[in-house]
């Protein structure tokens, strides 16, 4: 159990380091491009999808890790020999630890480009490095409840 722990955690400092270099990068395009916010319906509604995503965002979160993680908690002490269980429970930490760092970038592009400010995509990254940081693979050693 602890060989699994220790490749989650590397697998979610790898995930953060992906995340900060994602910033840098949207932080060098920013320099060198200007990047015009759409003008569909005189670009009204631009802020409001924006906002949307940030909602999104907190409500997709804690879904998915449930999903893909908390659940799997409670069973720990029954099954910590299975080896079935083992790689089936490090298949979707790693999916969930893949996922944060995917959905936030692609979200942050999509506001990035909505409001043509790089404050969003920022955003987006905090929120990505915020979770990656607060769930941690050592819950899986020992069994607790909490949400995060």
């Amino acid at each position: 159990m602890q060989e699994l722990i220790e490749k989650l955690d590397k697998r979610r400092r790898l995930m953060v380091l992906v995340v900060l270099l994602l910033a840098v990068v949207a932080t060098l395009v920013s320099f060198n491009y200007e990047i015009i916010p759409p003008l569909y319906y005189d670009g009204l509604y631009n802020m409001y999808f924006v906002y949307g995503l940030v909602a999104y965002k907190f409500i997709e979160l804690p879904i998915i890790y449930f999903i893909l993680l908390h659940r799997h908690i409670p069973n720990i002490k029954t099954n910590k020999d299975n080896l079935e269980w083992i790689k089936k429970v490090e298949k979707q930490v790693r999916l969930l630890y893949f996922l944060i760092p995917q959905g936030n970038t692609v979200f942050g592009m999509i506001a990035l480009k909505l409001s043509g400010e790089l404050l969003y995509f920022y955003l987006f990254s905090i929120i990505a490095l915020v979770a990656l940081i607060l769930i941690k693979p050592n819950k899986l050693n020992t069994p607790s409840h909490n949400f995060l």
